[in-house]
């Protein structure tokens, strides 16, 4: 593949930003990552970020890891690789790079977060990682459900843009509270109310929706048990398109903490 794994610099910024782009536009939906946020990424003083670039200098991939000095041990914060490539063989490579750099700095440990991904799951093991439960718990509580609805709006809209030969409204009811997308020839944008009884509808709760957006929970399996209201005015063949576009069954690679 000749693919070559050096440490980034300030000119990778740029490109830094594309492969994210590129890798959430496909699994997530827009964020606000930006040149700064990678900027302070490159800037931390315990930071470690390598770029894994191509035959023709091109940056495919990175990773983002640290030292965490109260603990004496190694973290890997993030693994991305552009879409159309082979994430196994980038990600062992990046991997494979920042352990040397860990161990230079005489790291008691090793940690990656697989966050139950599949992906990494299958990856770390071949390094040598082996699990363990964790001590930490992770934990969520929602306090604004419009807010929540309104922070998830640019991710949905991603997703309805990639459904091809449908339009129509989408409703996203959620504990009273609801999400509105209007899906044209033209894209998809976000309407505040409409008085017409809308295409696709969709009610659940924020536990369920959260689970959905996290991929660790299937939108099939969860309209099967009736934890998912589904009202369609398009038969269920097309239900089932939407469903799969609004909840793509993919699992995050990456978090951001909002």
């Amino acid at each position: 593949m000749g693919v070559k794994i050096r440490r980034a610099g300030k000119e990778d910024i740029a490109s830094l930003c594309q492969v994210y782009d590129s890798f959430v536009r496909q699994f997530v939906g827009s964020t606000a990552r930006t040149a700064k946020s990678f900027s302070r990424m490159l800037r931390g003083k315990d930071s470690m970020v390598y770029v894994a670039v191509d035959g023709q200098n091109k940056v495919i991939g990175y990773v983002h890891a640290r030292v965490n000095k109260r603990l004496n041990r190694g973290e890997f914060a993030e693994i991305v690789a552009e879409p159309g490539q082979d994430f196994e063989s980038v990600a062992t490579l990046l991997v494979e790079r920042v352990n040397v750099a860990f161990i230079e700095r005489k790291v008691s440990a090793i940690v990656a977060g697989s966050f139950r991904n599949p992906v990494y799951e299958k990856l770390f093991p071949k390094l040598g990682f082996f699990d363990y439960e964790l001590t930490d718990v992770f934990m969520y509580s929602i306090l604004n459900v419009q807010r929540l609805l309104s922070e998830l709006s640019p991710v949905f809209v991603s997703r309805l843009q990639r459904l091809k030969q449908w339009n129509g409204t989408v409703q996203m009811e959620c504990e009273g509270h609801s999400l509105f997308l209007e899906k044209t020839k033209e894209g998809v944008e976000p309407i505040v109310w409409t008085n017409r009884p809308p295409d696709f509808k969709a009610s659940l709760s924020t536990e369920l929706l959260t689970k959905l957006i996290f991929g660790v929970t299937e939108a099939r399996e969860a309209h099967r048990m009736g934890q998912l209201r589904i009202e369609n005015t398009n038969g269920k063949a097309v239900a089932d398109k939407l469903l799969a576009a609004l909840f793509p069954k993919r699992q995050f690679l990456i978090m951001d903490h909002w």
